[in-house]
């Protein structure tokens, strides 16, 4: 059963020490700029906050409910979000370095420019994502969902896509070859790639084809 807090309240307890905010409602209410860090939200719903320039460092947010939120320029670095809804969350320029999102629900999210790098996706839903420019590196997509996702000038440097679903996804102005991409599911191969000469070629099962599609 959920429980009701506002904001203040929330801010109130947490300067007296208090750091367990699990199973609370905080629905369309403000932690604007804030320093929360090693909370626990687990299981709390905070759809449509605005967490924007807040610190939550090394925080618990657990199949919380995060989805539409405003989280621009917030800190989860270390946060642990799995299997959390962060649907249609704008979480541009946010940091997740090495953020727990095992089977998070991230469709529609807004990762612009953020960081990501050593985050664990794996299992997660980041069908129709918005990752241009983000800082992927060394991060886990293993069996991660990245239909329709645009990642577009991202660094992926080391990262894991094996067994990712890729159909409609955009890698354009990224560089592939430091990518590991065993069973990634192409689907019909309607991969859009940069066509930049220099750029590295795909690597790919012997038996399927990828299409080039004009950018």
């Amino acid at each position: 059963m959920l429980v009701e807090i506002n904001s203040y309240t929330l801010i109130e307890q947490y300067t007296a020490g208090i750091r367990d905010f699990s199973s609370t409602i905080l629905l369309g209410d403000s932690l604007y700029e804030l320093c929360l860090n090693h909370s626990n939200f687990e299981q709390a719903n905070l759809a449509q906050v605005n967490i924007s320039l807040t610190q939550l460092q090394d925080s618990n947010f657990r199949g919380a409910n995060l989805s539409q939120g405003l989280l621009w320029r917030t800190d989860l670095s270390q946060a642990n979000l799995e299997v959390a809804n962060l649907s249609q969350t704008k979480l541009i320029r946010a940091t997740l370095k090495q953020a727990n999102l095992q089977q998070a629900m991230l469709a529609k999210a807004d990762l612009r420019v953020a960081n990501v790098q050593g985050a664990n996706c794996a299992g997660a839903n980041l069908a129709g994502a918005d990752l241009r420019y983000a800082d992927l590196r060394d991060i886990n997509f293993t069996g991660a969902n990245l239909n329709g996702a645009d990642l577009t000038g991202a660094n992926l440097a080391g990262a894991d896509l094996s067994y990712a679903l890729l159909m409609g996804t955009i890698f354009k102005q990224v560089d592939l070859s430091q990518i590991t991409l065993k069973g990634a599911d192409w689907n019909h191969r309607h991969i859009a790639l940069s066509h930049d000469p220099a750029a590295p070629t795909l690597p790919k099962p012997t038996r399927d084809t990828v299409r080039q599609q004009n950018l």
